[in-house]
């Protein structure tokens, strides 16, 4: 019964990034998801206009305590490989219980068009499984997205999740939410600089969210972030040992509480350098 109560409690705020796109990665969690012009192994899901930038073999892996509600636990994992014309992403994200389970896979590609512009396309598969009764509903969409390095210190960046409103199941017509991301990043320094997106799900308020990442040392990064709708803080940390980078993250809901998440992913290179995976470096 309790576990019940709290499902029915959390279950009206998680929908919000249910069925849907919904950014991952630690690194994305620490600054409120304003993930749109980072460009890293996680662009395979969270923007895949970015994918072109990146120019690295790189795999990773995260997991989220969301709310401290395991019901509710995310995890998944995401990788990229470059070819000599731009670069495959894999992404798979899996939230839920054994009696309620949503997963979504994003098969991607991205494209740089030259030294400023870089073009993406992804394809999603999505899942949702409700006990033994209800069955499963599987369902087919499309996300793209475009990253311009407008200035050498400042990149925009736009995407869109599931723009012809694919439907999950044919039951009461319920369609898959189409959600409109647009983003910009400005560097202040070598060491600090600013993210910031504003996201629009069909239906729903605007979010917007912002993000700032400080690099105190050569191998630290210390985040915070927040955003609007729902109103959430957010702050983490990231530590870098060569080619392995780990990023410990939380978001505070003001109404369910924290949801803790942690991070690892791993580039293959032999001249791996901080800066590959530092904001300021995109």
């Amino acid at each position: 019964m309790y576990k019940t109560l709290i499902l029915i409690v959390c279950i009206p705020f998680y929908s919000l990034g249910s069925n849907g796109e919904g950014p991952i990665g630690a690194r994305s969690s620490s600054l409120a998801h304003a993930s749109s012009c980072l460009i890293d192994v996680w662009s395979s899901r969270n923007n895949q206009g970015s994918l072109g930038f990146v120019r690295q073999s790189d795999v990773g892996v995260f997991y989220e305590n969301r709310f401290f509600v395991k019901e509710l636990s995310q995890s998944g994992f995401a990788s990229v490989v470059p070819i000599k014309k731009g670069t495959f992403g894999l992404a798979y994200s899996t939230i839920g219980y054994k009696l309620y389970r949503e997963s979504h896979v994003t098969l991607a590609y991205g494209m740089q068009l030259n030294e400023t512009v870089s073009l993406g396309i992804g394809m999603d598969y999505l899942t949702t499984r409700i006990s033994d009764v209800y069955g499963k509903a599987h369902a087919l969409t499309g996300s793209f997205g475009l990253t311009v390095k407008l200035l050498s210190n400042m990149t925009v960046a736009t995407h869109v999740y599931n723009p012809f409103r694919a439907s999950i199941t044919q039951y009461n017509h319920e369609k898959i939410p189409t959600i409109f991301k647009f983003g910009a990043q400005y560097i202040f320094s070598q060491k600090v600089c600013l993210v910031s997106e504003a996201e629009k799900t069909s239906g729903q308020k605007t979010n917007i969210k912002l993000g700032i990442e400080y690099n105190p040392a050569s191998n630290i990064y210390l985040r915070v972030g927040g955003c609007n709708y729902p109103s959430q803080d957010s702050f983490g940390v990231g530590v870098l040992y060569k080619g392995l980078k780990i990023d410990v993250s939380s978001m505070i809901h003001s109404i369910l509480g924290v949801s803790p998440q942690i991070g690892l992913h791993y580039a293959f290179s032999k001249n791996y350098s901080k800066l590959d995976n530092q904001i300021s470096s995109n």
